[in-house]
């Protein structure tokens, strides 16, 4: 999302939206053990499971890091600034932790040993970063754009990331592995069918004009049946539209506050 809002539209919307009385964080029994997620803020998020701290898109502008632990890995999904930031990228990963991000955010060369990951693939195995698979998931706009003919999102440059808590695919394909969807900057595209499997919790983003509403989400995730939907990235919108929209789909809805203190540090 290319951002044009102060911080402090930022909070006024959330708090406008009845955020403020949501956790920060929740933990959730996964597969393979628990998970606990914590937002850090807006696109920022932190993802614990067996001993192992993940934290994707960590920005310091739009997030409060000091509730951030030092990461086992780190997960970038495109390379606007509420996503991308090298500096909070090398305050927050462990000494070399593996960083992993799209051919577009590598090639600025402004983030050290990171991993290049193109679309639509898995790292597992021997290639599981820090003993944790990551599967890319294509995140781009299909309609939305600043005019006509033009995107948000282009096809290719972005991704989301499915965290699945082994290196052994067996676990991860079988759903025998706690895991963990983060969508990025994307409307509901036809991707997301094919990659995102088995995953005990998905974070969606839902914020016009970037990505899709609250009810185009709820749409979205009804397709791929997360156990665990959690509203991200909503600056501007009521995430309780998306709660009202899963009611009755055996898909539960939690609620944290991704804009309880940004801007703060």
């Amino acid at each position: 999302m290319r951002l044009g809002w102060s911080v402090a539209s930022m909070l006024a919307l959330a708090t406008a939206a009845g955020e403020a009385q949501a956790p920060v964080s929740t933990k959730v029994a996964g597969a393979s053990g628990a998970i606990v997620i914590t937002a850090l803020g807006h696109a920022s998020v932190m993802i614990e499971s067996g001993g192992k701290v993940v934290i994707v898109d960590p920005a310091g502008m739009f997030a409060d890091l000091s509730r951030a632990k030092p990461a086992d890995l780190i997960l970038v999904t495109d390379i606007h600034p509420d996503h991308y930031d090298p500096a909070a990228v090398a305050k927050l990963r462990k000494p070399k932790a593996p960083v992993v991000a799209p051919p577009a955010v590598a090639a600025e060369k402004k983030i050290p040993d990171v991993i290049a990951m193109p679309n639509r693939m898995m790292r597992t195995n021997q290639e599981a970063p820090a003993g944790i698979t990551v599967i890319s998931v294509p995140a781009y706009n299909i309609q939305r754009g600043p005019a006509p003919g033009q995107l948000y999102h282009t096809q290719g440059r972005g991704q989301g990331y499915v965290v699945a808590f082994s290196s052994e695919l067996g676990a991860v394909r079988t759903g025998k592995a706690s895991q963990v969807y983060v969508a990025g900057d994307t409307e509901c595209v036809p991707a997301m069918a094919q990659w995102v499997k088995n995953v005990d919790v998905a974070l969606v983003p839902m914020n016009l004009p970037y990505t899709m509403t609250p009810a185009e989400a709820a749409e979205c995730v009804k397709g791929f049946k997360p156990k665990i939907a959690i509203p991200y990235h909503y600056m501007g919108q009521k995430p309780e539209e998306f709660a009202a929209a899963l009611k009755g789909s055996g898909i539960e809805v939690r609620m944290l506050n991704f804009y309880a203190s940004a801007g703060t540090k």
